[in-house]
């Protein structure tokens, strides 16, 4: 078996029961992992195990430390970069959690297609979630949007069409 497969029986394991609106939550995974393959990322095993791995240190008792052990360093940074810090708000977690991912491109791929997934399944089944991240689309830009970086305008380019 390889990473990716790993990586997804491990966050479908570690998830359990826990929802993504009305779908179990193997669906979100499956949604970033389509998006991460549309735009050319899903034979990068680390971005694609971190794909589906994103929201363990999050959501789940997994640790830095086990990530680490089952799927590499490379991986595991990846996730904890996208990993809420704590905050008052949805606006302090993400002000410091930005920080960790400017610094990481792998986890910029991955949180864009995150929130690209995360945009598009509001849009079609929740459209009071749509609308809170249409409002903070304009933040998540400011703060983590590289004009130079050109490899990742397809990626933005998708964001921008589902934040309309």
């Amino acid at each position: 078996m390889n990473i990716t497969d790993t990586a997804k029986e491990f966050a479908i394991a570690k998830h359990g029961n826990q929802k993504y609106g009305e779908h179990p939550y193997s669906y979100h995974l499956a949604q970033v992992s389509q998006v991460l393959s549309e735009f050319g990322y899903g034979g990068d095993e680390a971005i694609a195990a971190a794909g589906l791995l994103h929201d363990t240190l999050e959501d789940t008792p997994t640790t830095y430390e086990m990530l680490v052990s089952e799927f590499g360093k490379e991986t595991a940074d990846i996730v904890w970069a996208v990993t809420s810090e704590p905050g008052e708000n949805r606006v302090e977690r993400f002000r410091k959690t930005a920080l960790k991912i400017q610094s990481n491109k792998k986890a910029l791929i991955v949180k864009l297609a995150d929130r690209i997934a995360n945009t598009e399944a509001s849009f079609q089944s929740n459209l009071k979630l749509y609308k809170m991240y249409l409002k903070e689309f304009p933040l998540f830009k400011q703060l983590l949007y590289n004009p130079q970086d050109v490899e990742l305008l397809p990626l933005w380019n998708r964001l921008e069409t589902s934040n309309k």
